[in-house]
């Protein structure tokens, strides 16, 4: 994909070397162009991508100055030089010198170290677009990715691994999972996190694993999903893991308020009917309470005091049953139709006091409000040891039980019917 126009300058008098440059093959991703001198052009130097220069014949510390001093970043310098002459390199600094090629060469020797380098130079290419890849990749992402040795070092990471740690890449480099999160180890094992343990799993394993982990970002405690994968050395054992994480911290919140306000009544807060029979259905407990709950004169409200009050009795009545029951399941199932779920054996008795206790507690309740004086609240029980399976001949009969609750008030007080 790359394309990659490469300037030679050979500085030499030997055109037998140049005409065997000439004539191999470039890659295909690859363009030569040749200039020579005899004697070196600083002008010519800076303006090539590969120099060649036969050093004979020359002051070696001159001819390195002048070709060190001019060529331009990133240009390969390969001297060709006789034996004496290279004794003589071995004690220069040769850290700008890309290579040294023996004179005397014949056509042959110099085609195949020409060849020889050209393959190098084109690695070194395909290595540089391999990484580009790679780079362009992981910093087009908008998730956090890494690379770790196996002692939990980081040795790479992307853009937005730095933006959300708020460090450089290079104080990231070779650091561990305390200093880049900024958490003291005493902190870590609180039990907080389970990053670094998901990451000796993925090692032991060998396989790409996928985590929900969470990470203190500031002052923050954000969920992540984690896709984490092994990396192998030459040998094929585990070197290190790669990792791909996304903050799915807004949309956990959106799932669970979702299923919230599918569960649950919207104006009390309690759960509704749906959610009711599904904790029901789930449940594996045998004895099972209901106490059914039903406003008397609740009508007489909403006509006389309007909707808003109607609400506000509602919504005490709920908080009532939370206060008498805080253990239980609580449910409003229908416009002032409540139901309370208990698990677990009782007596005849003890089902008798809570059933009196609810009543007495939303009675007291409503004479303290005001505008809500004029209802009461009527409470049916019924207990099952059937578990799920007699669930709605329970309820039925907890509402039997509250329509009989209704009737012997009507008689008590001498009024009409209440509800």
């Amino acid at each position: 994909m790359y394309h990659c126009n490469l300037n030679f300058y050979f500085i030499s008098d030997k055109n037998n070397l140049l005409e065997v440059m000439k004539a191999v093959e470039p890659d295909r991703h690859f363009k030569h162009e040749f200039m020579q001198n005899v004697e070196p052009v600083e002008a010519m130097i800076s303006m090539a991508d590969v120099v060649i220069a036969d050093i004979q014949k020359t002051d070696i510390d001159e001819m390195l100055d002048i070709l060190i001093n001019n060529k331009k970043e990133g240009a390969e310098i390969i001297l060709l030089a006789d034996k004496s002459q290279i004794q003589e390199l071995m004690t220069k600094d040769l850290s700008a010198i890309k290579d040294i090629w023996e004179l005397p060469l014949s056509d042959e020797e110099f085609r195949f170290r020409f060849c020889r380098w050209q393959q190098t130079y084109i690695m070194s290419k395909e290595f540089w677009q391999t990484q580009n890849y790679l780079d362009t990749l992981i910093n087009s992402v908008p998730h956090m990715v890494w690379f770790k040795d196996k002692e939990g070092a980081h040795m790479k990471v992307n853009d937005f691994f730095c933006k959300v740690v708020n460090k450089t890449k290079e104080q990231i480099r070779g650091r561990g999972h305390y200093y880049i999160w900024d958490i003291e180890p005493e902190e870590y094992a609180k039990g907080e996190y389970i990053c670094m343990e998901s990451e000796y799993e993925v090692m032991e394993k060998g396989e790409t694993c996928v985590f929900d982990e969470d990470v203190k970002i500031g002052d923050d405690m954000r969920k992540l999903n984690t896709y984490k994968s092994p990396l192998f050395d030459l040998d094929g054992t585990v070197m290190g893991t790669v990792g791909v994480a996304m903050d799915v911290t807004q949309e956990r919140l959106y799932q669970q308020m979702i299923i919230k306000n599918a569960n649950t009544d919207f104006l009390t807060g309690l759960y509704n009917r749906r959610y009711l029979y599904e904790f029901i259905e789930q449940t594996e407990e045998s004895d099972i309470t209901v106490f059914g709950i039903d406003l008397d004169n609740f009508k007489s409200i909403n006509d006389f005091y309007g909707h808003q009050e109607g609400d506000r009795a509602i919504v005490l009545t709920a908080q009532v049953l939370q206060e008498c029951a805080p253990e239980s399941l609580i449910a409003r199932v229908g416009g002032d139709e409540f139901v309370v779920v208990m698990l677990g054996e009782m007596s005849e008795e003890e089902i008798e006091s809570v059933r009196k206790n609810l009543e007495t507690q939303l009675d007291n309740a409503y004479v303290r409000a005001a505008n809500l004086r004029s209802i009461s609240a009527s409470v049916g029980a019924a207990h099952t040891k059937n578990g799920r399976a007699g669930f709605d001949n329970l309820v039925v009969e907890a509402d039997k039980f509250m329509y009989r609750e209704k009737e012997r008030k009507k008689k008590e007080k001498g009024q009409g019917r209440i509800g």
